[in-house]
């Protein structure tokens, strides 16, 4: 399994039956996981899990062939997994605060969070979010201000 958050950037946008995703799959304990037009296959022993939707979600074209649209690199304990031992994108590290990162990426995208939802019934994470290239670098934080969660996600198409 790759150490580096680059090598599954790289794999955003390309279709399910990709080679280099049908590899992530077969190591994936549960395989993929699809509901309706979205799919999902956890690596908790690695700290990644991955998103797919149907094209016109990724691409903006017709289908209903899945693509990869998202990576998730869990902190270790979030959601009970190992946590991402390899090298995250912009030199962070988990358990680092906003404030730094903030200074060191520049500025931001969106941000969110941190507040009360009356519908989920608790505090949803702070996060903040920043281009990267053709894609989003989302940042989730946890209740103590420490980074928990790196994703790295496809922006729907012609947004």
């Amino acid at each position: 399994m790759s150490s580096d958050a680059e090598t599954f950037r790289r794999l955003l946008r390309r279709p399910v039956d990709d080679p280099a995703v049908q590899a992530l799959i077969q190591v994936a304990p549960d395989g993929l996981e699809r509901v309706d037009w979205t799919g999902f296959i956890r690596l908790q022993r690695h700290g990644v899990a991955v998103m797919f939707k149907t094209a016109p979600w990724v691409t903006g074209e017709e289908g209903e062939t899945l693509h990869v649209e998202a990576v998730h690199f869990y902190s270790p304990g979030y959601e009970n997994s190992a946590g991402f031992a390899g090298s995250l994108p912009a030199g962070l590290t988990f358990g680092a605060e906003e404030a730094p990162i903030r200074a060191a990426l520049g500025e931001i995208r969106n941000q969110g969070g941190g507040t009360f939802s009356r519908t989920l019934r608790r505090t949803v994470p702070r996060w903040i979010s920043y281009d990267l290239g053709a894609d989003i670098l989302h940042l989730q934080f946890s209740a103590t201000g420490g980074l928990d969660l790196v994703t790295i996600y496809v922006p729907l198409p012609g947004v």
